[in-house]
């Protein structure tokens, strides 16, 4: 028999609300019956994708649209979701800042992969969604977790987070409206994180997938009010247009003065 070496990098890997599924799976098959909410998947509970984008899949497959795309993804779709990101998150940016990605996760890989090198710190929001802290570590880095304040509906402690900051931070994470504590940052805490992250010289990595799923508030983009700030932005098609499983994600980079041109 061989033995195939692991890697350290891997074994470190964590992901608690995917781990749990195993556990899950071995109850169900002595009968109770199991619920999956650890995958924030609402095709999966009577919600569908709707008709006009499955008839659009339909169509492009039936006229031929089967081969490789371009690395970047599709023209005419980043131009879609720079027109889309301006329209609702008055955020200006151009196709050509925009990486559709398989998913955010991917993501989220790619942009951890750009960022760390071994001994870098990223500072991310605890509670935190698990693939922030996984890539940072497979990368060698350490996920550094700033407080949110349970009594004031899970808002950032932008003092802890300044706290945190060191001469190994690369980059701080925003989850806005957040996954998983749900709440939605207002405009006055995003524009101090901003400032802290100026004044660090350090950008901001911004995950907004659930930006349209806002009731009593108004959603405000991070991109949208950084001034001297690069901002790199995360978002996709699951929640708010019901496709969780095309995997179809992106990311773009909001750049005031240039600093992602590189």
């Amino acid at each position: 028999m061989i033995n195939i070496k692991i890697t350290e990098r891997v074994r470190s890997i964590e992901y608690a609300i995917r781990d749990v599924i195993v556990y899950a799976r071995a109850l169900a098959k002595s009968g109770k019956k199991i619920y999956y909410l650890n995958i924030g998947d609402p095709v999966a509970f009577d919600f569908d994708t709707p008709e006009h984008i499955k008839q659009a899949l339909f169509e492009a497959v039936r006229s031929g649209a089967n081969a490789y795309s371009t690395s970047e993804g599709l023209p005419e779709l980043r131009e879609a979701i720079s027109e889309k990101e301006k329209r609702l998150n008055n955020v200006d940016i151009s196709a050509d800042d925009i990486i559709v990605t398989s998913g955010i996760s991917e993501g989220i890989q790619m942009v951890m992969a750009a960022l760390v090198d071994a001994g870098d710190e990223i500072l991310l929001p605890g509670p935190t969604y698990p693939p922030y802290i996984s890539y940072t570590k497979f990368f060698g880095g350490k996920p550094v977790t700033y407080e949110t304040v349970e009594e004031r509906g899970w808002q950032p402690n932008v003092d802890d987070l300044r706290r945190k900051i060191s001469d190994r931070t690369r980059a701080i994470v925003v989850i806005n409206p957040n996954n998983p504590c749900g709440a939605l940052y207002d405009e006055k805490t995003l524009r101090r994180i901003l400032d802290l992250a100026a004044e660090h010289g350090v950008p901001v990595i911004s995950d907004e997938i659930y930006d349209q799923l806002v009731f009593e508030k108004r959603f405000v983009s991070t991109a949208s009010l950084a001034k001297d700030v690069p901002v790199i932005g995360m978002n996709g098609f699951s929640k708010a247009y019901l496709m969780t499983g095309w995997r179809l994600g992106y990311i773009y980079f909001h750049s005031p003065k240039g600093e992602l041109k590189d």
